[in-house]
């Protein structure tokens, strides 16, 4: 069996699979976060996602530890795409960049909206864990993306 992939207790076949193995841990508990796993450099500060065995500035593998990323962050750029993706994803979707200001770093991530008001800059958004296509064989292709942040039962 791969990594990231599970069986079902009913058939002993995988019915999902990550994306890429090691960027999430999946299924998430339920005394459990969703996070994202990345890595610190305590030479430099510097943050990276997805994990890392050495820092790309300063080039040193004995100052790496592996931290979990917050799980909110603010959209720097976004956009909408209108053709399907070779991994499986059906247009539209949308990509882009968010800033996770706890962690200092920025990653590339889908989003799970294509209403442009709610992709503007600056607005706030929540990390989920979940379905994002399916493979040739029906199972699930498990990632990550973000969502609109709800406060008080409304989309900000």
């Amino acid at each position: 069996m791969s990594k990231g992939a599970v069986k079902t207790a009913n058939n002993n076949k995988m019915d999902w699979i990550a994306v890429h193995p090691g960027l999430f841990d999946y299924p998430v508990k339920k005394k459990n976060k969703v996070a994202l796993k990345a890595s610190r450099c305590s030479r430099c500060g510097e943050t990276f996602f997805p994990e890392r065995s050495y820092c790309r500035y300063c080039l040193d593998e004995s100052q790496i530890t592996n931290i979990t990323l917050a799980s909110r962050g603010l959209i720097h750029a976004s956009t909408i795409v209108y053709v399907d993706a070779p991994s499986g994803i059906k247009a539209p979707y949308a990509i882009g960049y968010v800033d996770i200001p706890e962690n200092g770093v920025r990653i590339f991530a889908l989003f799970d909206s294509c209403d442009r008001e709610l992709l503007a800059p600056g607005r706030e958004v929540e990390l989920l864990i979940g379905p994002i296509s399916m493979d040739t064989d029906g199972k699930k292709i498990i990632g990550y993306k973000f969502v609109p942040a709800q406060r008080k039962g409304f989309c900000i």
